[in-house]
């Protein structure tokens, strides 16, 4: 069954056909794509025009490469291609999200926070394919592009629809969220990422809050009682009328978390007075969004038994907490800890806290400390980068490197007692990361997106290999 019909697909857009050969070889649309360089054979290559690309550019490739068809507002490329015309394509498939998600008859859960939303989001649609078909936010399309996407791929007879909706401005959420019109409305918590964009962090909680407005009927929002806005963020779920689920430490959540352990390689949690799992590669801040996860499980009244296996084996994301091992001779390892796919100050502090728990367990380890600056914190920049150093001081690393400005404050207050380097951007350390890497080491990475940590895992990953091969 194919996931668009020329009917449906036009009637979604309000797109013409003016050749009357669009599909002509084809029974339906298979996928839908914005990049030509990924585009699977009989998909739909839609030509997004952004500040810096015009997709119309690509239309021939996206063809080349198995295209079904192409959706343009370019009427002699229309013309050329038996393409269908559009006057604006960012706009139409805006409108081909909305039908999608206005023709699935499933439960679509939306979720969004400060920290955990991509880890909250891939535990929650794999626990999810226990009961039925799950469609899911792939990568980090959590903007209106990116749900507009998700929502043009998502399968009309699916039985679940996990989305993350992210932000970066007050009104965004709000958009998105009419979109994705959740059933279930999942906020893991609030924190002062983007704060430059915002006046304080009650302004944060309160764009976060807007994914409540989008609600269908007898929603449910699930909130974290551990977080300081928890109070603010039920009096704006109460205004929409939702049903409230509380997850935390606290005695009034629903889902009350009693313990969380550090436990070998991962961490056990126990909940609900009289239940305990063993999460063997998952460390403490991915276990409170196993709690998230087991939230919506609860409201969904399914059974939380049926999950326990695929949850406890489950490894953290890339750039999200996943471990690389380098073997080396003489049984000597190194765990490379790979938290760099972004940064703000609580999930930084986190990160920390976590490594400094692994370095209590592996005693013998030597500690290296990789620090990129935390961006979009605006005048308080240099403050929050400061508030670092009690905790780098408890985890005393062997060596201690940071990138970017804003972290070098660090660097300039420790080396007299800490090992320490700075480098201005990651170019500059990508010439020299090799020489820092050894047998028995634990090494952390933890940074914005924007400081490029993530170009040392290649690195990483090619060292590992030489040593596969010499072995």
């Amino acid at each position: 069954m194919p996931l668009w019909t020329k009917q449906d697909l036009m009637s979604a857009c309000k797109a013409s056909d003016p050749t009357s050969n669009f599909l002509k070889n084809f029974k339906g649309i298979g996928g839908i794509s914005i990049d030509e360089r990924t585009i699977n054979k009989g998909d739909l290559y839609i030509a997004l025009i952004g500040e810096k690309f015009d997709g119309h550019n690509f239309v021939e490739t996206a063809i080349s490469k198995g295209a079904c068809g192409v959706l343009v507002s370019n009427i002699k490329l229309a013309k050329k291609y038996n393409g269908l015309f559009v006057d604006n394509t960012k706009r139409a498939l805006i409108n081909i999200g909305k039908f999608a998600r206005n023709r699935f008859n499933g439960i679509t859960i939306g979720i969004t926070g400060s920290n955990g939303k991509t880890s909250t989001n891939y535990f929650l649609s794999n626990a999810l394919n226990q009961f039925g078909k799950t469609h899911k936010t792939f990568g980090n399309n959590n903007n209106l592009i990116g749900l507009s996407l998700t929502l043009s791929r998502l399968p009309h007879d699916f039985d679940f629809c996990v989305l993350e909706l992210g932000m970066n401005n007050s009104g965004e959420i709000k958009e998105l969220t009419k979109i994705a019109k959740p059933n279930i409305a999942l906020i893991t918590n609030v924190s002062n990422s983007h704060i430059k964009n915002f006046k304080n962090e009650k302004d944060i909680a309160k764009a976060k809050s807007e994914i409540f407005t989008g609600l269908k009927k007898n929603g449910v929002a699930i909130i974290n009682s551990d977080n300081i806005w928890k109070e603010f963020l039920i009096n704006e779920a109460k205004k929409v009328n939702a049903k409230i689920h509380l997850f935390g430490h606290s005695k009034i959540s629903n889902t009350q978390i009693i313990k969380i352990v550090d436990e070998k390689e991962g961490s056990t949690i126990f909940y609900d007075k009289k239940e305990n799992w063993h999460l063997k590669y998952l460390n403490i801040t991915q276990a409170e969004n196993i709690i998230a996860t087991i939230s919506v499980i609860k409201e969904l009244k399914l059974p939380t038994k049926k999950i326990t296996e695929v949850i406890s084996n489950l490894k953290p994301l890339s750039g999200r907490g996943e471990k690389l091992i380098i073997n080396f001779n003489s049984r000597q390892k190194t765990i490379i800890i790979d938290d760099s796919y972004n940064a703000n100050p609580a999930s930084m502090k986190a990160a920390l806290k976590n490594f400094n728990n692994l370095r209590l367990k592996l005693n013998n380890f030597e500690t290296l400390v990789i620090i990129g600056d935390m961006l979009e914190l605006g005048k308080s920049s240099t403050q929050i980068h400061l508030e670092l150093i009690p905790i780098l001081k408890e985890i005393n690393p062997n060596l201690l490197l940071t990138i970017g400005k804003y972290s070098k404050n660090i660097n300039d207050r420790l080396n007299s007692t800490i090992n320490c380097h700075s480098y201005f951007a990651i170019n500059q350390l990508i010439k020299e990361i090799r020489q820092f890497i050894k047998p028995n080491q634990i090494v952390l990475l933890k940074g914005s997106n924007g400081t490029g940590l993530w170009k040392l895992i290649p690195i990483f990953k090619n060292i590992i290999q030489e040593n596969e091969n010499a072995a």
